[in-house]
């Protein structure tokens, strides 16, 4: 094999880094790029995500996974969400603005030693879960993107800012949001509420939906009782030249973290096959 895998930081849209990986075929010049968004309480290194990315990489993709800046995950653990403070101050703008560095690094700013394996004209963009609605809404923003592809999607934006009424939110400050697998709470700042209603025109994915232009593909797995089959259903009834793709599995199709193999569950490597074939390799 000759696929290469690197960590890299680079400068967030506030005051954290943003750290990402990148993997490629290492004798490919000129390839497509795919740059994967986490979603909610999600990270790059989650589960069977870096098996997906080498997979990808062996097909001929140059593969960037990147933390959201704000995520919760400090550089020194890249497999745990420690930073409870980082995590309250996230925001679906910080997300969006993150993105929008990781474009610029990709089309301008990547160091002499990655220009040559990189095609910066032919960018697509994969999220996962609530990661699918913030790839949607940079796609349709940014015209850098070539084409969109959203894992078990989560795109009901209205369902994170009403975790809590307003009024409770705001008198407390806070709302507390607690990782299932790991037990523990995270305060989410009355500030992520606001960011929403203070950007609606720009955030509210519902509306703009039906105005995206580029190639796009929605998988999702048939037994996702995180973020249902109904939500990419919606988008594709919305987007007439979409892709719909019902495959099966599970919200993360079949994977969990840690994840110790070195193979990945058969649902995902399903969806990551069909995934490079859309991307056209």
């Amino acid at each position: 094999m000759n696929t290469f895998s690197e960590e890299l930081v680079i400068g967030g849209s506030r005051e954290l880094p943003i750290s990402f990986d990148v993997t490629f075929n290492a004798t490919k010049r000129d390839a497509p790029v795919a740059i994967f968004c986490h979603g909610f309480k999600g990270f790059k290194d989650w589960g069977a995500w870096n098996l997906a990315a080498t997979t990808m990489a062996e097909a001929g993709i140059f593969v960037i996974k990147m933390n959201f800046s704000h995520n919760g995950v400090m550089h020194n653990d890249l497999s745990n969400i420690k930073d409870a403070e980082a995590f309250g101050k996230n925001n679906f703008s910080i997300e969006l603005d993150d993105l929008g560095l990781m474009l610029d690094w990709v089309t301008d700013e990547n160091e002499e030693e990655y220009r040559h394996y990189l095609d910066p004209e032919n960018i697509t963009l994969i999220g996962h879960s609530r990661g699918a609605a913030t790839v949607l809404l940079k796609t349709m923003e940014d015209q850098r993107v070539q084409q969109v592809v959203t894992w078990a999607g989560a795109f009901n934006m209205k369902r994170y800012v009403e975790m809590e009424d307003d009024v409770t939110w705001q008198e407390r400050g806070y709302v507390e949001v607690k990782n299932g697998r790991t037990g523990d709470v995270y305060p989410i700042g009355y500030q992520f509420r606001q960011d929403y209603l203070n950007n609606t025109e720009r955030l509210d994915l519902q509306a703009q939906i039906k105005n995206i232009d580029q190639s796009l593909l929605l998988i999702h797995g048939d037994n996702d009782t995180v973020a249902p089959i109904s939500n990419s259903k919606k988008i594709n009834a919305v987007v007439a030249h979409s892709l719909f793709l019902e495959l099966e599995g599970d919200h993360v199709f079949g994977a969990s973290h840690p994840w110790e193999s070195d193979v990945m569950p058969e649902d995902l490597e399903d969806v990551v096959n069909e995934t490079i074939e859309f991307i056209g390799l």
